[in-house]
């Protein structure tokens, strides 16, 4: 999908605002949060009628003896679980699936080979315990990443750690929205078409040239790396945060339609009421077409475990 500034100039041309300085018009802030809006609304609307469509896999370390586990930041309200499976060496040929429980049948304190997983308040719960650390496969509805604009570039890579404080040093031919950077707490590296680089890092001061980030540790689980940032990558605000959004292209045309109604009815245009005709079928249509659609055979589901056939 394009670059969020470009949808946002797209959406004030079909609305006629294309007037605006820092006392005048509507702020670029105002078009963001309906753009957001926009994606967040379609993708519920997505999932609660195909519940696979944005299904994504990561792998998280088991600890001896720990019972919780975080889920992924970016898991749809922190709750979203398709499948959990544990391997005890860690090895691709030993994961077995854990089947979900309720909190009744938590098992603090036991350790051993885990059977069951309980979701509780964005973790996950293993029962029994670990007794020997390994894998945690986890098959999760990935939320979008909220939407925003670069705010800064940045001049040179930074020599990360784990354990002390380390700088950006910010680019001074891209105008740094420092006021943008103050409102964050967390910012996020990406490449120009929004891929993500390194993803929720703690700031701590921010300026024009440079910010000052908290002790940062790398997930190797999402395939990031300090050396990957480069000199020609952007800084964006908040977690889990990008400049293009994560659906695909088609879906584009919906998040500008809905940001136009919002902006014709907050001018209290006649227009508005045509735009949300024109809203709805698009939505209706967008979720049709992730229906899942196969030719292939399907067979019965076999639900038998492999220690069922041992008797």
């Amino acid at each position: 999908m394009r670059y969020l500034q470009r949808i946002i100039d797209q959406v004030r041309r079909q609305t006629e605002n294309e007037d605006v300085d820092d006392f005048v018009g509507i702020q670029n802030s105002e078009f963001i949060q309906y753009l957001n809006d926009a994606q967040f609304h379609l993708q519920a609307a997505i999932v609660q009628q195909h519940a696979r469509a944005f299904v994504q896999e990561t792998i998280i370390d088991a600890v001896s003896n720990q019972e919780r586990y975080d889920l992924p930041s970016d898991c749809l309200l922190g709750n979203k679980v398709h499948n959990v499976e544990y391997s005890a060496t860690g090895n691709d040929e030993d994961y077995y699936s854990l089947d979900e429980d309720t909190i009744k049948k938590r098992l603090s304190g036991v350790s051993g080979a885990p059977t069951i997983y309980i979701r509780l308040s964005g973790q996950l719960l293993i029962s029994p315990q670990p007794a020997s650390g390994g894998k945690i496969r986890i098959n999760y509805v990935q939320r979008a990443r909220e939407l925003d604009l670069r705010v800064a570039q940045v001049a040179s890579a930074p020599t990360l750690s784990s354990s002390t404080s380390w700088t950006i040093s910010l680019a001074d031919t891209f105008e740094t929205d420092t006021s943008s950077l103050s409102e964050h707490d967390y910012v996020c590296v990406i490449d120009k078409e929004g891929n993500s680089i390194i993803k929720n890092i703690e700031i701590t001061a921010s300026t024009s040239s440079e910010l000052t980030c908290a002790a940062h540790t790398v997930s190797t689980a999402d395939g990031e790396s300090a050396s990957d940032i480069l000199t020609d990558h952007y800084i964006v605000g908040g977690k889990d945060a990008t400049t293009h959004c994560d659906l695909p292209i088609s879906v584009e045309r919906y998040l500008i339609a809905y940001c136009a109604w919002k902006i014709l009815k907050r001018d209290s245009s006649v227009d508005s009421s045509e735009a949300m005709t024109e809203l709805q079928g698009l939505a209706q249509e967008i979720v049709s077409s992730y229906a899942m659609i196969s030719d292939d055979i399907q067979y019965i589901p076999q639900l038998n475990s492999w220690d069922d056939w041992s008797v």
